[in-house]
């Protein structure tokens, strides 16, 4: 059984719920180069460990993803060193913004997920973001925790941007952990861009994000928290809540 599924299996079963811990766990939003180099290097360690990549020179991992404006990074940072990290690409339809028209998934899955912001009829120009590059230092591959850390800023930066939809691209062994998080299967599975796996295109409408927060309670509303959260989209490093 997978790490991913084991922790998922904890938070949503209630076996025993998984919870942070004051572990001298930070974070940050990568909006300087060293912290962009931090997650780019997590990515390389993780996914060379794992044979789905070739050695890069420099050991950094990155694509013409990273440079866009629709993408942002976190960076898990344990005892001042970083060990996970997550990148969220966002899908917007608006014609008024630019840069934000193309997400690994589109190239990957093109109709389906044309087929996925149609059928988004609110009124107004559909939004989606994909959750990708989720990794951990392979020195970490057993801390669970670090699983819930990354979604739990995950699912504020989905909330805060206003997303219609979450998509993922998930490796075949991870997609029970993402039908228990209310991702259902659309298609696949097809390569992923730069890596030596093939993944399936998973969706969660907007409609279900209620029922995954009661079912797995990532984000916590206290005044601090949301400080913290604000603290992480100007740039700052903020504890790990």
């Amino acid at each position: 059984m997978s790490s991913l599924q084991v922790v998922t299996t904890s938070i949503v079963r209630g076996n025993h719920r998984v919870q942070p811990q004051d572990d001298d766990l930070t974070a940050r939003l990568a909006l300087d180069e060293a912290t962009k180099a931090d997650a780019y290097r997590i990515r390389h360690a993780s996914y060379l460990s794992g044979g789905y990549i070739d050695p890069m020179p420099g050991g950094l991992f990155s694509d013409a993803d990273d440079l866009k404006p629709n993408s942002r990074s976190v960076v898990v940072y344990k005892h001042g060193e970083p060990v996970a990290s997550v990148r969220l690409c966002t899908l917007d339809y608006d014609p008024a913004v630019s840069g934000w028209d193309d997400i690994p998934a589109s190239r990957i899955f093109p109709e389906e997920v044309a087929a996925l912001a149609a059928g988004v009829t609110h009124g107004r120009p559909p939004k989606l973001t994909e959750i990708n590059r989720l990794v951990r230092h392979p020195d970490y591959a057993n801390d669970y925790q670090l699983v819930f850390v990354l979604y739990r800023f995950v699912s504020f930066l989905v909330i805060e941007s206003g997303a219609d939809m979450m998509l993922n691209c998930v490796r075949r062994n991870h997609t029970p952990f993402y039908k228990r998080m209310h991702f259902g299967y659309i298609a696949g599975p097809r390569r992923y861009a730069g890596v030596k796996f093939e993944t399936n295109l998973m969706s969660c409408p907007s409609e279900r994000y209620e029922r995954l927060m009661a079912d797995i309670p990532f984000v916590a509303t206290d005044d601090n928290t949301k400080a913290a959260y604000g603290g992480l989209l100007r740039g700052d490093t903020v504890n790990v809540f």
